[in-house]
């Protein structure tokens, strides 16, 4: 294992453990904190297409911001895994889903949107730091999914406790970076101008 490798398995453990330390009133409150924040940032109101993700083991529920957000005429998509990879499915509340091979909820049909059509994708993550780098679960789903788009690049958005930016992220070549990360305690924009863009 290489000493990077090795740094980006420490950190995951560490923030993993964290994360599921958090009690039901943390967890509900960093949620509330998120939802209230992604709610005033224009690239979400202006968003037509918007793919979000379904929280497990203290990744911040966005349930509800997901749900307010396909309320006024977005399409919110969710992932599901096929093999390597991921495709967004369209996201409905009160849709039918399955536990898929990560314990995660995945809708159970739809059509997939491809992920370059997609105006904001909000990700989760273990870590990042200052410069926007992201740790991810280590699978490389959402890494693979933004490096092989067609066309132009969606907004990518980390979704986070504040806990899990860390001083410097292991970067590795096949990285995609963020462009921007919400947290219970503040916005951070990495690539300037990214959630006020012009309509």
């Amino acid at each position: 294992m290489t000493q990077s490798a090795e740094q980006r398995r420490a950190m995951r453990l560490v923030l993993r453990a964290r994360r599921a330390a958090l009690d039901a009133d943390d967890q509900d409150a960093a949620s509330m904190a998120v939802i209230a924040r992604l709610a005033r940032l224009p690239v979400i109101r202006q968003a037509a297409l918007l793919a979000g993700y379904r929280a497990v083991r203290g990744e911040v529920n966005i349930d509800g911001a997901m749900a307010l957000i396909a309320s006024d005429h977005t399409i919110v998509t969710v992932p599901r895994v096929v093999g390597e990879y991921l495709e967004f499915l369209p996201w409905d509340m009160e849709g039918v889903t399955f536990e898929g091979p990560f314990g995660i909820p995945e809708p159970a049909d739809g059509h997939p949107r491809p992920l370059s059509n997609h105006d904001v994708v909000l990700a989760p993550l273990v870590a990042f730091d200052a410069s926007g780098h992201r740790l991810g679960q280590g699978g490389g789903f959402y890494d693979r999914a933004m490096a092989s788009r067609a066309g132009s690049r969606p907004v990518m958005i980390g979704i986070a406790h504040a806990f899990q930016q860390v001083e410097s992220v292991p970067v590795e070549p096949w990285d995609v970076p963020l462009d921007a990360v919400v947290t219970e305690e503040s916005v951070i924009e990495f690539t300037p101008g990214c959630l006020d863009p012009m309509i």
